[in-house]
């Protein structure tokens, strides 16, 4: 049993959304998972016309663990990956209008220039101290599948990806997603061992109706007015 259980007699309010790299337009090449500069602005439009109020993960932690109340239409941003895309066109934007959000890190990989470029340790220690952007775990390699992984290798990208980002941010580390969205009870209780307070999947349904608070369901971007339908937007 877990020892922070999810309240489960909250209704369905908020939508939990997850960008991956954020791009400077739409190519041939682009993943259907990019999100372009322009798409981003049109997303948060569409939310903002509808009434979204943007929260911290800290705000949606104290509402599932404690029923805290959320501002009406509650919409909590993530990143995944780390992507330098998200520095130099993501964040000017969310600066801009005073929108919250989380970057999970894979630590193996911070600085890193192969592939698309990822922001390093100067650029996220300039992001957490700015404070609009909550820097947490997505493990040290970003392995495709935690479910196919041994016990031991699990629990190993768990915690030495908290300790790491703990030393080079100076301040606990307290949330945690799912590479690829992919996890099982194991990889649950895996973060629950680690130290973390909250985890993340890839489950397209309002974030209370999440099975519980290591299992916390997020939404691809992509999906943002499917979940606005889902909460009556």
């Amino acid at each position: 049993m877990f020892a922070t259980p999810m309240l489960h007699n909250l209704p369905p309010q908020t939508l939990c959304l997850t960008f991956h790299d954020v791009i400077p337009a739409r190519t041939s090449s682009s993943l259907w998972f990019d999100c372009s500069i322009g798409e981003l602005r049109a997303e948060i439009d569409w939310l903002s016309r509808h009434g979204a109020h943007y929260i911290t993960l800290r705000q949606l932690y104290s509402h599932l663990t404690r029923g805290t109340k959320l501002p009406s239409h509650p919409v909590c941003i993530t990143f995944a990956d780390n992507y330098l895309g998200f520095y130099t066109y993501a964040y000017p934007e969310l600066r801009k209008r005073h929108i919250p959000c989380a970057m999970f890190v894979h630590t193996g990989y911070v600085g890193s220039p192969i592939g698309r470029p990822k922001m390093d340790w100067t650029q996220l220690r300039q992001l957490d101290r700015e404070g609009l952007v909550d820097v947490e775990s997505q493990t040290v390699t970003h392995p495709a599948d935690l479910r196919l992984l041994p016990d031991a290798r699990v629990q190993k990208e768990m915690v030495q990806s908290k300790a790491t980002l703990q030393k080079q941010l100076g301040h606990p580390i307290s949330f945690i997603a799912y590479p690829n969205g992919k996890f099982d009870r194991r990889s649950e209780k895996a973060a629950e061992k680690a130290g973390y307070l909250m985890g993340f999947s890839e489950v397209l349904t309002p974030a209370e109706w999440s099975p519980n608070i290591y299992a916390v369901a997020r939404y691809v971007h992509t999906k943002y007015r499917r979940g606005a339908r889902d909460l009556g937007y």
